[in-house]
């Protein structure tokens, strides 16, 4: 009786060692590809996701077109994130597992300055005038693949601008850098990826009048055999806890 006592009492901790032993066995890699402006958010919400799942997760974070070349060139992933536009076409390209794909976060236009400037971007009126007293501006350069150059020319367009600030406008891919060193009075870049360089900071998004979002969806490639952990992870990052995460990081939750 007292041999099965004692036996009885380590059952729990037994049980507990072999629950421990399936999760850690069971604990899968999920590689990621996804367009970088939802990098940083999305690396906190994972960090969060590996103590409680124990799934591991890496983010191939590069510019929407890359995302796009990499995807259809056949390297796999567990996971594919994208502007609408593009998840919506692998879907019709049968690249995504049925069912898989999910809205996840938008992100609008921003304006980055050196530290210690500060812009009146309260009306439409204010952002024009502060636009056109700067000396240059800059944007990405959309021909690279990313989106937020095309984007920050629609808002120039949207806000009356874009001929008179042609001549001061360049459009490099080290725009904030030349922010931080004084050679450019603003940038304009997505408001997630603001600061990218030393000595920038963002002095607020664009009014909502003359603003314009890249829509980001995510979903599970076809290739995908076992998609469980990427499906909860999907989940995960569009939880209600995860919000401020994705609040700071300067992006908007999909549906808010």
């Amino acid at each position: 009786m007292l041999r099965f006592t004692r036996f009885s009492r380590l059952l729990p901790l037994i049980a507990a060692a072999l629950l421990t032993s399936a999760a850690v066995s069971a604990a899968a890699e999920i590689k990621v590809v996804n367009a970088n402006a939802l990098t940083i958010a999305m690396k906190e919400i994972a960090a969060n996701f590996t103590k409680e799942t124990g799934h591991q997760v890496t983010f191939t974070g590069v510019s929407p077109g890359l995302v796009d070349q990499r995807f259809r060139a056949g390297e796999v992933y567990d996971v594919v994130i994208n502007a609408v536009a593009s998840i919506e076409a692998y879907e019709t390209e049968g690249r995504l597992r049925a069912g898989s794909r999910r809205p996840l976060a938008r992100v609008g236009i921003g304006l980055a300055v050196r530290e210690g400037i500060k812009l009146d971007l309260s009306t439409v009126d204010s952002t024009r005038k502060a636009l056109l007293d700067a000396k240059a501006i800059t944007h990405g350069d959309s021909s690279t693949g990313g989106l937020s150059g095309r984007n920050a020319q629609q808002v120039l367009v949207n806000l009356g601008i874009a001929d008179a600030v042609k001549a001061k406008t360049r459009v490099v891919p080290n725009g904030q850098d030349l922010v931080g060193n004084g050679e450019v009075d603003i940038g304009l870049y997505n408001v997630s990826e603001i600061p990218r360089a030393k000595g920038v900071v963002l002095a607020g998004p664009v009014p909502a009048a003359v603003q314009v979002y890249i829509n980001y969806a995510a979903a599970v490639p076809a290739t995908n055999g076992a998609p469980e952990a990427a499906l909860a992870l999907l989940t995960y990052l569009a939880q209600p806890a995860a919000r401020p995460i994705w609040a700071k990081a300067g992006l908007e939750v999909a549906g808010e």
